[in-house]
């Protein structure tokens, strides 16, 4: 190569918008998969694995060392990531912290279930801010898109335009998934979530005789299906697939059944004829598997978080997964 080549290509790269990748932390699977896909070229570091509680990670200084070089930060929050915090102080990365421009609180704007009226330690964990687990309606997954978008266009003002577009994609994609492609063609993707959310979809439907466009997700799930599900973090997805809740078999959230709960909860199964038990999939399933057996229930393991199982590998195929196994 000759000098003024060599000068020219210096000055080139001195001198060209060349677009770094961004690193992103994101303390759940499901943020880091969202996050990957409104920015691919993205470097994204997820925390907490799928198989695991997210309850209980541990904010050690290896996990502080990958967050100190963090652009981005994003976490789903309402006390789910106790570990947080802690996480942030030992980082020592100024940008990240809440109120910071490279900080995405993922469930913002998000309308919250099970806000608890009364903490108390005799509740079991409860959740002061409400339940966390707000991933698993679709719709809000469609809230936290916007709200790591707007993080990622605060920290990479260059690339706001491709990240907008791709997050416009994803949200097209997540509609079509689940209301099927044909009703959000003739509706409109924004009328069908107005009227999912204020709990009139199907009534609209059927009002204007359109019920047989209904497909997606929605579709598949039977109305009222009848669940008996381990822990009470299914809330979200009970609400957004009508799914008819007739126990939980811990006797309080992270307190484990006592006998007389467990007879109790095999009552209600047999005088309700429900048929299935669903069970997040790092649980211990023993109390499970003899509450399936003695009521001659089908159990159901059930991913929390992408990569909660082996199918579960994004957003979209745990919808698919937590859908197949509750209409099947």
């Amino acid at each position: 190569m000759s000098r003024s080549v060599l000068v020219w290509c210096l000055g080139w790269l001195m001198f060209s918008p060349v677009a770094l990748a961004i690193d992103v932390v994101c303390t759940l699977p499901w943020l880091g998969d969202l996050t990957q896909r409104i920015a691919p070229n993205a470097t994204i570091d997820v925390l907490s694995r799928g198989t695991e509680d997210p309850h209980f990670l541990s904010p050690t200084p290896a996990l502080m060392a990958r967050v100190r070089k963090a652009d981005l930060y994003v976490q789903n929050g309402l006390s789910l990531e106790l570990w947080s915090e802690r996480l942030l102080d030992g980082a020592g990365n100024p940008g990240i912290r809440p109120g910071q421009p490279g900080y995405v609180l993922a469930s913002l704007g998000m309308a919250v279930l099970d806000v608890p009226t009364n903490v108390t330690r005799a509740a079991g964990d409860v959740h002061p801010a409400g339940n966390p687990h707000v991933w698993l309606d679709p719709l809000n997954a469609a809230v936290a898109v916007d709200n790591i978008l707007a993080g990622l266009q605060r920290v990479d003002p260059g690339n706001a335009a491709v990240y907008a577009d791709n997050a416009a994609a994803f949200k097209t994609q997540l509609y079509e998934k689940l209301f099927g492609a044909d009703l959000v063609s003739f509706i409109g993707a924004r009328s069908l979530v107005k009227l999912a959310r204020a709990k009139k979809l199907v009534g609209f439907l059927e009002s204007k005789g359109l019920q047989d466009r209904l497909g997606g997700w929605i579709a598949q799930v039977p109305a009222g299906q009848k669940i008996v599900f381990y822990h009470p973090s299914w809330v979200y997805f009970i609400d957004r697939f009508g799914l008819e809740q007739v126990g939980v078999i811990e006797n309080r959230p992270g307190v484990a059944p006592s006998a007389s709960h467990k007879a109790h909860v095999a009552a209600v199964m047999k005088q309700t004829g429900c048929e299935l038990i669903g069970i997040t999939a790092y649980y211990n399933d023993r109390v499970a598997q003899v509450l399936a057996r003695e009521t001659g229930a089908r159990l159901a393991h059930l991913p929390g978080d992408v990569g909660g199982t082996p199918a579960a590998t994004d957003y979209f195929s745990l919808m698919d997964k937590l859908v197949f196994e509750v209409s099947h």
